[in-house]
């Protein structure tokens, strides 16, 4: 199976992630040969391992606490944007039989994906029952949106999901990024949410220390983008961005939704570590106000 057009960042992506117990996180990593696209960075770099999978837990805690609060707001129809090569939709559909789960994301992935998708079908005897799909969506592109929501009931809410996506935006195709999001959650019923751990500030975004610089590089090479472009002055600054676009919510921390992790052990850090970093890893519950 030839993954060539997985881009960098899903794969380094993938690779963060099989250290953590996400299910299915393993299987991808191997598929997609992310310890190739690992050693390959690492060298092109200058890095050692360490100066990278510090990252892990970062990616656990902020794919897991999605999940928990996915969970906790009993919305049964979720629309996730720029999946890259997660599979919370298939696990979340396996555990929920009353989930129905969409994961979108540009073309070539998407179809590199279902590829993916069907391998672990066969591998762990898994039934395809049209609840976990996969669909052809760019983010900033309304009408594929609608396209990729077309089997959800309009009489129930939806949940949008975003991660690992604004944080490469302009502040213009944030702009878009966010008046789709609206137009989705107003058009089905009241109680639907945008859950995204994605917004930054600037004062987080520079200084950097040496090991973000270089993994900034990584991901700058990659994508030709620069990462937090978009971060906003401060707290209040987001607050009137998500105003004026209609929204109001919760700012919640990622680390108080999810009681354990098992990244820290399996990549040598230790627990203080990851609790070091409890006041900036963030997760934003966004309702549309009509």
């Amino acid at each position: 199976m030839s993954f060539d057009k997985i881009s960098v960042t899903a794969k380094l992506t993938a690779y963060m992630r099989q250290f953590s117990d996400i299910p299915y996180a393993k299987d991808v990593a191997e598929a997609v040969d992310a310890q190739q696209t690992f050693d390959h960075l690492v060298r092109a770099h200058g890095l050692g391992p360490d100066d990278l999978l510090w990252y892990a837990p970062i990616f656990e805690v902020r794919y897991k606490s999605i999940a928990a609060r996915l969970r906790a707001s009993g919305i049964a129809q979720v629309l996730e944007l720029a999946s890259g090569l997660s599979l919370r939709g298939l696990a979340m559909t396996e555990e929920n039989a009353d989930l129905h789960y969409v994961e979108s994301d540009l073309e070539a992935l998407t179809v590199e994906k279902r590829a993916l998708v069907a391998g672990l079908r066969h591998r762990h005897h898994l039934p395809d029952d049209g609840r976990h799909e996969l669909a052809t969506a760019n983010a900033l592109e309304l009408p594929a949106l609608w396209d990729a929501t077309v089997g959800f009931r309009r009489d129930r809410p939806i949940a949008v999901v975003s991660e690992g996506l604004l944080q490469y935006l302009s502040s213009d195709e944030l702009d878009q990024v966010a008046r789709n999001v609206h137009a989705l959650l107003d058009a089905f019923a009241p109680g639907g949410l945008w859950l995204t751990p994605d917004f930054s500030f600037q004062d987080e975004a520079v200084p950097v220390s040496e090991r973000q610089r270089r993994f900034r590089a990584i991901v700058t090479g990659a994508t030709d983008r620069q990462m937090y472009e978009n971060a906003f002055a401060d707290g209040a600054a987001l607050q009137a961005f998500l105003a004026h676009q209609g929204f109001a919510g919760l700012q919640l921390r990622q680390l108080d939704e999810v009681p354990t992790l098992s990244s820290p052990a399996a990549v040598g850090l230790a627990p203080e570590s990851v609790e070091r970093l409890r006041s900036r890893l963030r997760l934003w519950l966004l309702s549309a106000k009509s």
